[in-house]
């Protein structure tokens, strides 16, 4: 594993895909990331992201998203997210991915777009969490999933225009539902913080 965390540093500035992806994109590596409802460990979602590598059955410089449908996004307060980096192979992506259906490939080359995104899922919950980037700041996690609860859609907020989501992914990151005035759930990320908001949004996916 240290030999693969020195890959990551070497590689952060040297990316021909860098300035829009989601996650920072690491050569030589894949990263794999989890997303856990809060105080079960049952994973809810498990996202690959790819590199300037390619697999058999993944491209490079893009995400597939694994979704449970047995877990309602509209009935999780907390989540934590996971990552950790692997080597390349389609062995190793397959073992991380198990059962869980592959619901979105989206391109890593996501653009950040000024305002507020106005979620059409029919299941949908926005999460918060200190940014990594910046103590003084939050970022926001929106995920939508259809009625049978298919993964359909994961957008994140950040507090102003970035490159990556991250200047490097973080190995854990807690969150918690965002709630409005009143306590009920809100999507809006202005009940966040008063902040100008940026989110992404992904070209193209398949």
């Amino acid at each position: 594993m240290d030999k693969v965390r020195s890959e990551i540093n070497d590689s952060k500035n040297s990316l021909p895909n860098d300035g829009h992806e989601q996650f920072p994109v690491d050569t030589r590596v894949v990263t794999l990331v989890r997303l856990v409802k809060g105080g079960t460990g049952v994973d809810l979602a498990r996202i690959v992201v790819m590199n300037d590598q390619a697999t058999p059955q993944h491209s490079s410089y893009r995400e597939y998203h694994h979704g449970d449908t047995g877990v309602f996004i509209d009935a999780v307060s907390s989540l934590s997210m996971h990552a950790a980096a692997i080597q390349c192979s389609q062995q190793a992506i397959d073992g991380f991915a198990g059962a869980m259906p592959m619901h979105l490939d989206v391109s890593q080359a996501a653009r950040w777009c000024c305002g507020v995104y106005k979620p059409s899922g029919a299941r949908k919950r926005l999460f918060k969490a200190t940014d990594p980037d910046d103590g003084t700041k939050m970022i926001g996690l929106l995920i939508e999933q259809d009625q049978q609860g298919r993964l359909e859609r994961v957008t994140w907020y950040k507090t102003r225009e970035a490159q990556a989501l991250f200047h490097a992914t973080p190995d854990k990151l807690t969150f918690e539902v965002v709630r409005d005035e009143n306590g009920a759930p809100s999507v809006d990320p202005n009940d966040i913080g008063g902040w100008t908001w940026f989110y992404t949004t992904s070209p193209s996916s398949a």
